[in-house]
Order: C-alpha cells, then sequence, then structure tokens
C-alpha cells in the first residue's frame, strides 16, 4: 500500500484581493492521497494573524469521511513537524 500526503502554505500580502484584511493571510492546503481516494483540508489566519482557523474539509473521498476528524488531526500535527 502506498499513501503520500502533499501540504502548501502561502502567504497573501496586506490588502490582497484574496482576502482585503490590512494583515498578510496564510494559506494552508493538506491533500492526503490513499488508494481508495482522497481528503482535502484548508485552514487560515483570516481575522486574526498568526492565529489559525479550524480545518476546513473541501473534498473527502466517502470512503475515507468516517475517518475526517483522525485526518484532520493528523493535518495539524503535520504542520506542527514543520515549525
Amino acid at each position: 500500500m502506498e499513501a503520500s500526503i502533499c501540504i502548501t502554505e502561502e502567504v497573501s500580502p496586506p490588502r490582497d484581493a484574496s482576502h482585503g484584511t490590512a494583515d498578510p493571510m496564510v494559506w494552508r492546503r493538506v491533500e492526503f492521497h490513499f488508494p481508495q481516494g482522497k481528503a482535502t483540508f484548508e485552514q487560515t489566519d483570516y481575522g486574526h494573524p498568526g492565529r489559525f482557523n479550524p480545518w476546513e474539509p473541501r473534498s473527502i473521498a466517502p470512503v475515507l469521511q468516517a475517518r475526517t476528524t483522525e485526518l484532520e488531526s493528523v493535518a495539524e500535527r503535520v504542520f506542527a513537524l514543520l515549525r
């Protein structure tokens, strides 16, 4: 069995068209790729710089939906390892 995780983090400058706030905004995405399907989560610090909003599931293969909480926890831990 093979699985992979793809992570992305982007910083938008202050007053960028994507958010319009006076502070930079950080956007994160985690994609899990499993043989049975893919799950994608996103997170931003929109509205309070440096303090992230909860992870938002963007797409989760039906077979993985019962594991949403576990996948969200892994997403959080992956970014913690990068700090």
